[in-house]
């Protein structure tokens, strides 16, 4: 055995192509090769695109027929969730794009919230995570877990279910572009059937009177709560805080340098690899100096201490 969890996420009901053999693989037992794991399915080739291994098999008693078979292997612990997060078609995808409207991100690594202060300057930075558990995944976003475990026999019920979310509010999506949104997942059909066909025929679901900046104020709150999030939370907020102040400073010691182009690049480079910070004052790094880098500082600071400094110290620096 190459794996010890293994498993085929469930198909979307009412699929009339059922294409290619997806299966989820996590926990590796021993080492190999895909190879090796190519030899043993008996496929004459493959191409591996990220974590996802795609298998070439002969189909038994067609010589000339074949199918694919798709191997996608999950970080350690995320094998249970990876096989929800891949069921019933593009069912994620649609509770993604409502959850996404109250601050909230799926992905193929859980539940995550993201973090109002850092969104709107650095959104690649902004997500924390709450968790991957899948339970409490479906619990949270206030949807029937027993309901799912007994599976949906058509789209209908996958509509009605993932649209059963205390996070769904038909208001986030009328108000967005609906054909940007088709655009972006042009090769999603259950997307486009829910967004253009399903959801207008179904007015009265998702009417939600409060305010949404409100309802996301008052869900992020509740999931730090929920989840024990509350010190992560103000720990990337306050990192957040002093890195702006950071690049702030950094800003304003390249308008004092008198240099451009080539040379004012050089001099930023040797600055940012010596400025060290000694007795509440800038340093050059040099032997005998503690390796302390200079810490988030306010303007009246930067502006009175750090730009005087680098303006008599920037040749120094240069010349080390």
């Amino acid at each position: 055995a190459y794996y010890g969890n293994v498993g085929s996420p469930t198909e979307a009901p009412e699929k009339n192509d059922h294409g290619d053999i997806d299966v989820i693989v996590g926990n590796r037992l021993c080492e190999f090769s895909t190879m090796d794991l190519a030899q043993d399915l008996g496929a004459i080739d493959h191409v591996k695109n990220g974590h996802t291994t795609s298998f070439a098999i002969k189909l038994p008693e067609k010589a000339n027929e074949f199918f694919q078979l798709d191997v996608q292997s999950c970080k350690q612990g995320f094998f249970e969730w990876e096989i929800i997060y891949n069921a019933y078609g593009d069912l994620w995808g649609i509770i993604g794009m409502f959850v996404a409207r109250l601050g909230f991100t799926i992905n193929d690594s859980g539940l995550h919230i993201r973090v109002a202060e850092i969104e709107s300057t650095h959104p690649r930075d902004c997500l924390l995570q709450l968790t991957y558990r899948p339970r409490e995944i479906v619990g949270f976003l206030g949807l029937d877990i027993d309901c799912y475990d007994l599976g949906f026999e058509t789209l209908d019920e996958v509509y009605i279910w993932a649209t059963a979310s205390r996070f769904f509010r038909r208001d986030c999506l009328e108000k967005s572009k609906k054909k940007e949104l088709v655009g972006k997942k042009a090769q999603r059909p259950m997307i486009e059937n829910f967004l253009m066909e399903w959801l207008p025929k179904h007015l009265s679901i998702g009417v939600v009177e409060e305010d949404r900046q409100s309802q996301r104020e008052r869900l992020v709150k509740e999931a730090v709560e929920t989840f024990g999030k509350r010190t992560d939370y103000q720990q990337m907020v306050v990192n957040h805080k002093q890195r702006l102040m950071k690049d702030e400073m950094w800003r304003k010691i390249v308008k004092v340098l008198p240099l451009e182009g080539k040379d004012l690049g050089e001099a930023i480079k040797a600055l940012k690899a010596l400025l060290r910070w000694e007795d509440g004052r800038p340093v050059l790094c040099v032997e005998g100096i503690p390796d302390t880098r200079v810490p988030a500082l306010d303007d009246d600071i930067v502006d009175s201490v750090v730009l005087p400094w680098v303006v008599e110290h920037w040749q120094e620096a240069l010349n080390q």
